[in-house]
């Protein structure tokens, strides 16, 4: 008991729970204006949205150009406040070019109808893709305060800005639907990546060129952003294969919702991955010391997860048919399966933070590239063969599938350090 007391109070001293609370903030916008939006419009509406969501995110992710990891691997390991200040202004440069380049090129995607052949839809694409950069800005400037240690300042700061912008964008989405969510994301976004910049540019100041920083950089960057083009594919393709198999677009809004659901669970694994990434890039050179606070890490989450997913089965469709109704009943036997693949993702979620605190995106990589090819074609079967339950049992298949590759890689990474 002692023992849970002093890690609670260890935790709060270093702003882990500042950290929870803001990205909590954040996923409630996502999360809440998901389900005013499902209260309010039919089940196919809400498969709309969340294709375009999921498109745009998928182009937020890419346009970092894998540089935000590198800041996440370089800063934490270099206190020269010169030296983060050129980071942090270099990596600003690359992103913009980054997400300029995947701006255009899913603006091109749509167009040619390749998403929606809807030219309303495509119209409502064009629009949300506006926060592409602005959103990749506040992704940066948030992991830099992370890096440098300052979790507290940051999680205050996101925390207020996003709760303000909550009530701005739930209010634009119940009186105009689909277009108040759009107009008020984009605005919201980019409101908030101006007063980031203005809080941050005391940072911006004159500094020598460190190529060997620069460079490196660079290399941190190139392989993190391959090893994201692939995991994105990996990360995605039971929702593509879905979107595109299950043709009954009322059936494939109760996949959606139930996804939309378990997706939002993901607040535990996201938030401990940022806390401990910079912690354990701290222990990078000590190789032993690493894997000795890695297996406590992991050990703890997995049973705080499991407590969840325990909680989640018994409770969830209750609220779900207290909030909605008999709405979505349909998607409840759906959520019920993908809780199950939530659960086995638990087991794994935090193994992929040993290869990004130690550098190793060949990692990634490689049991990305593993996972995709191995799971893609039995998802694309169980679609087939058994409709939207296929999709729901294709999300914990690929579960397992990451479970046993990702394992795999870890030891091959322990026994090669």
């Amino acid at each position: 008991m002692n023992k849970l007391i002093n890690l609670f109070f260890n935790l709060k001293s270093k702003g882990f729970f500042h950290l929870i609370i803001s990205n909590y903030s954040v996923q409630f916008i996502v999360f809440g204006s998901h389900l005013l939006i499902a209260k309010i419009m039919t089940p196919s509406d809400v498969g709309i949205i969340k294709t375009i969501e999921t498109f745009i995110n998928m182009a937020i992710i890419l346009g970092g150009g894998g540089v935000i990891f590198a800041l996440l691997k370089v800063i934490p390991e270099n206190k020269d406040e010169k030296l983060r200040s050129y980071s942090l202004r270099f990596a600003i440069k690359h992103v913009l070019v980054f997400s300029s380049t995947v701006f255009i090129i899913f603006n091109t995607v749509a167009y040619f109808g390749l998403i929606f052949k809807n030219k309303e839809f495509i119209f409502w694409f064009h629009l949300y893709s506006l926060i592409i950069f602005p959103s990749v800005v506040v992704m940066l400037l948030i992991r830099y305060y992370q890096a440098i240690d300052l979790f507290k300042k940051i999680s205050t700061l996101i925390l207020i800005l996003k709760l303000l912008s909550s009530l701005f964008v739930l209010g634009f989405t119940y009186y105009f639907f689909i277009k108040g969510y759009v107009l008020s994301m984009v605005i919201t976004t980019i409101i908030i990546v101006i007063i980031l910049l203005f809080n941050i540019r005391s940072s911006f100041y004159f500094s020598n060129n460190y190529l060997e920083i620069k460079g490196k950089i660079k290399y941190l960057a190139q392989t993190a952003f391959t090893a994201q083009i692939i995991d994105q594919f990996k990360l995605n393709s039971g929702f593509f294969i879905a979107n595109y198999i299950i043709i009954d677009r009322e059936i494939f809004g109760y996949y959606t919702f139930a996804l939309i659901i378990v997706q939002g669970l993901n607040i535990i694994s996201t938030s401990v991955q940022q806390f401990i990434i910079p912690k354990m890039s701290e222990l990078s050179r000590d190789i032993p010391s690493f894997f000795q606070k890695y297996k406590k890490f992991e050990y703890r989450f997995i049973t705080i997860s499991m407590i969840i997913f325990l909680l989640a089965e018994l409770f969830l469709p209750f609220l779900i048919e207290t909030v909605f109704g008999t709405k979505y009943s349909k998607a409840i036997p759906l959520l019920r399966i993908m809780l199950v693949g939530w659960g086995i993702q638990s087991f794994y979620a935090l193994k992929g933070v040993s290869f990004l605190s130690l550098g190793k995106m060949k990692y990634v990589s490689y049991y990305s590239f593993f996972i995709f090819m191995i799971s893609v074609p039995l998802m694309l079967w169980l679609n087939i063969i058994y409709g939207v339950k296929g999709a729901a049992f294709a999300f914990v298949l690929q579960n397992v599938i990451s479970f046993f590759v990702i394992s795999f890689f870890v030891k091959k990474l322990k026994a090669t350090e």
